[in-house]
């Protein structure tokens, strides 16, 4: 990364009461609550379960903040999992803003991929459905910054906030859904931003080198890295978007990504979900701790194919891959199955993924089973690791729907073929995550 340096993280159990008088402005950042969301096809009580995990994760950033008496409280996007959230979770962060208020903390929060209405009318709050934070920020509990995206010819807007003597400005820049290109490159801003001792930008976006997998808008609208650098006015960049929590030195900035306050899914086992509490000045970070949530459990599991039809078995492969589940299956354990090495089509058939599924949906809160590292041998070659064709189930089902559509009606034919790209499409989403 030449200039760029990863940080470790400086952890102090509390704000020093000397470095609020010498210029430090506190923060608490969070994103990525998605408030509101639910997994397809889950049980209603593990949907209900899910989302009360949502919003007492949200609340212990929040208590922190008021227990703490930061200066700020900054949430950089997707606060909920969509546009119109319901009235349970509206009300439930609208109690939450009065306690900040209260204490005297100030809010900043800015649009998501998730929660922002499609339409740049609907970010103001026009004759469409508004965002859903435009209603906090009318009643004064919080300032919202829509995003503004690259076509716009608006520049970003600073908002100037004193806190003990020290200006603070504060711009917010994020990406919708379907967006495309680097919206930091060629980034203007009011000039009003010199004013400010601190520059801080909220961002909601993809950050090149921290995407995880290949989605589409990862791939299509995610700010360099050359562009950060390019950039000479935000010494700290405070980023929402990326589920797991990062801080890194890009040319002259700070970037601190928040990571998100629950597992939304199994694309960042390996790191707890929580917020961040920052202490910011002039010269530097002062401090930079991660403060992670109560939330499940996360486990992974990786079986290969040789594990399941080992030499002289008596078991089947569904029994074997039940028996390593079993000690992991608890009613708070998110379950990553990962299958992987070679098989032939025949030996693919006989496991039943479908009882798998079946027994964590039973015994644990979620289990997904990751298939993207097996590969199917094509029995009509010869099955020697040198001669055998290999596979994947991607290639397999692809080749399956066109055995379909060749020997289908012409009318059949078109239904067939948008069917196929519709499942390979949802086959390509579901391995980025």
């Amino acid at each position: 990364m030449g200039d760029d340096i990863l940080k470790q993280d400086s952890k102090p159990d509390a704000m020093p009461e000397q470095q609020q008088r010498e210029g430090v402005v506190t923060v608490v950042l969070t994103a990525d609550n998605h408030l509101g969301y639910t997994g397809f096809g889950q049980h209603p009580r593990k949907r209900e379960e899910r989302q009360q995990r949502l919003r007492h994760a949200f609340q212990q950033a929040t208590d922190f903040a008021i227990v703490q008496g930061v200066d700020l409280f900054i949430q950089a996007g997707d606060l909920f999992d969509s546009a119109t959230p319901d009235e349970r979770d509206r009300s439930f962060v609208a109690e939450r803003l009065a306690q900040l208020k209260q204490a005297g903390v100030q809010t900043f929060a800015l649009g998501g991929v998730h929660d922002t209405p499609a339409t740049s009318q609907s970010l103001l709050g026009g004759d469409t459905t508004p965002a859903p934070q435009m209603s906090y920020a009318r009643l004064g509990a919080l300032h919202y910054l829509p995003p503004v995206q690259k076509s716009d010819s608006a520049q970003l807007e600073p908002v100037l906030v004193d806190v003990r003597g020290t200006t603070v400005g504060i711009c917010g820049l994020g990406v919708l859904a379907g967006q495309v290109g680097d919206p930091m490159a060629n980034m203007q801003v009011n000039l009003e931003i010199e004013r400010a001792d601190i520059p801080l930008l909220i961002l909601h976006a993809p950050v090149e080198g921290l995407t995880v997998g290949s989605s589409l808008l990862d791939t299509r609208a995610a700010v360099t890295q050359q562009s950060i650098r390019e950039q000479s006015i935000f010494s700290y960049i405070l980023a929402g978007y990326h589920h797991s929590h990062h801080r890194l030195q890009v040319g002259q900035s700070e970037v601190i990504v928040a990571g998100a306050t629950q597992y939304i899914d199994f694309s960042t086992p390996d790191q707890a979900p929580g917020f961040v509490f920052l202490g910011l000045a002039a010269d530097g970070v002062r401090w930079c701790n991660h403060i992670s949530v109560d939330t499940l459990s996360m486990h992974s599991l990786d079986i290969s194919t040789a594990e399941l039809w080992p030499d002289e078995a008596t078991t089947s492969p569904t029994e074997i891959m039940l028996e390593r589940l079993r000690p992991l299956c608890q009613d708070d354990a998110m379950i990553l199955l990962r299958l992987q090495g070679e098989l032939t089509r025949g030996a693919y058939h006989e496991l039943d993924l479908n009882q798998i599924r079946r027994y964590g949906e039973e015994h644990c809160f979620a289990l997904a089973i990751d298939d993207s590292a097996l590969s199917v041998l094509n029995e009509d070659a010869p099955v020697s690791v040198e001669a055998g064709e290999r596979l994947s189930l991607r290639e397999e089902l692809s080749s399956l729907v066109d055995e379909w559509i060749s020997s289908a009606t012409a009318d059949e034919q078109q239904a067939l073929r948008f069917t196929k790209e519709e499942l390979l499409l949802a086959i390509d989403e579901m391995k980025s995550r």
